[in-house]
C-alpha cells in the first residue's frame, strides 16, 4: 500500500528532496555574493557556478510539473493564490526561479551596475526563503492525518538545512577551482567549517525529528490500513538517512580537519550522499500516506 503511494508521488519525492536544498545553497551564495570581501575574479566565479545550486532545485522543479499531468494546469493551481498553500508554493517558486536565473543571465553582460547587483541578489534571497516556506507548509495536510503534525514542515527544512551548505560547499569549490587557486586561505576554512557544522546541526535535529515523528505517527490508523503497515521500514529509513548523510558530512569536515578545503570529488560525493539519505525519508514521508477516512 504505502509503497504504491510512494512510486505514483515519486516526482515528488525529487522535488521536495532536490529543490529545498538548491535554494538553501542559492541563499549561501547569494550572502557570499553581498559581501564585500571577496576579489572580482572569485566573484566572477560564484557568479559562473550559481548555476549549480539552480540547476539542482530546477531539476526538482521540472520532475513536481509532470505531477501536473497537463502543463495547462498550472493556471488552474495559481488561481488559488491566497488561500491554497499549494498555489502559493508554485508562485513564489516562479518568482525565485525568474529573479534568480535572470541574474545569473544579467551577471555574464559587460557593463554591470553593483547596486542593481546587490538588489537583485537581495530579491531573490526573499523568494528563496518564501519558496522554502511555501513548500514546508504545502506538505501539512489537515485530512492527511499523518502529515498534519508541526514536525512535517520542520524536518522539510531541515532537510534543506543539511543538503544546502553542502551543495554551496560543491559550488565554491568548483569556483575556486576555476579561479586556478590551490591554496586554502583562513577565511575559506573558516566559512567551510560552518557550512559543515551547519549541515551536521541539522542532522542531529532532522534525526530527532523523524524519531518523534515516527513517535506520533506510529499509534495512527484509519478504517483499512495502519501507520506501522503503511511504512514497516520506517525506523530503518531513519537509520540509514541518519548514518548516509553523517558520511557525506564526514567527508567534507575530514578535510577540514587536515587544515584544508574539501576538492570537488570529495563535496561532489558528500552532497550525493546528503540526498540520497533525503529521497529515502522524503520516499518514505509519501509511504505514510493515509487520510482521515477509508481511501489511503
Amino acid at each position: 500500500m504505502g509503497l504504491e503511494n510512494a512510486l505514483g508521488e515519486v516526482t515528488l519525492v525529487l522535488f521536495t528532496t532536490l529543490a529545498p536544498s538548491g535554494v538553501i545553497a542559492c541563499l549561501i551564495l547569494g550572502a557570499a555574493l553581498l559581501s564585500k570581501r571577496i576579489d572580482g575574479k572569485h566573484r566572477e566565479a560564484l557568479n559562473k557556478f550559481l548555476s549549480i545550486p539552480v540547476l539542482v532545485a530546477l531539476v526538482g522543479l521540472v520532475a513536481s510539473a509532470t505531477h501536473l499531468g497537463n502543463p495547462g494546469n498550472a493556471l488552474y493551481v495559481l488561481a488559488g493564490v491566497g488561500r491554497s498553500p499549494l498555489s502559493n508554493e508554485v508562485l513564489s517558486g516562479g518568482v525565485f526561479f525568474g529573479l534568480v536565473g535572470s541574474y545569473w543571465f544579467y551577471s555574464f553582460t559587460q557593463t554591470r551596475r553593483p547596486r542593481l547587483e546587490r538588489a537583485w541578489v537581495v530579491l531573490f534571497m526573499v523568494f528563496g526563503l518564501v519558496f522554502l516556506c511555501g513548500i514546508a507548509l504545502a506538505y501539512k495536510v489537515d485530512t492527511i492525518v499523518t502529515w498534519d503534525t508541526p514536525l512535517v514542515p520542520l524536518n522539510l527544512v531541515l532537510n534543506a538545512l543539511i543538503g544546502g551548505p553542502l551543495l554551496a560547499l560543491c559550488t565554491l569549490a568548483a569556483a575556486r577551482s576555476s579561479c586556478g587557486r590551490q591554496d586554502s586561505a583562513p577565511g575559506e576554512l573558516r566559512i567551510s567549517r560552518i557550512l559543515v557544522i551547519a549541515s551536521a546541526a541539522a542532522l542531529v535535529a532532522n534525526t530527532a525529528g523523524y524519531i518523534a515523528q515516527n513517535a506520533i505517527a506510529s499509534p495512527m490508523s484509519n478504517a483499512i490500513v495502519t501507520f506501522e503497515q503503511l511504512v514497516p521500514a520506517h525506523p530503518m529509513g531513519i537509520a540509514a538517512f541518519a548514518v548516509l548523510c553523517a558520511i557525506g558530512i564526514a567527508i567534507d569536515a575530514r578535510a577540514l580537519k587536515q587544515g584544508r578545503v574539501p576538492t570537488i570529488p570529495e563535496t561532489s560525493a558528500a552532497t550525493l550522499l546528503a540526498l540520497a539519505g533525503i529521497f529515502i525519508m522524503r520516499f518514505m514521508f509519501y509511504m505514510s500516506h493515509m487520510t482521515v477516512g477509508v481511501a489511503y
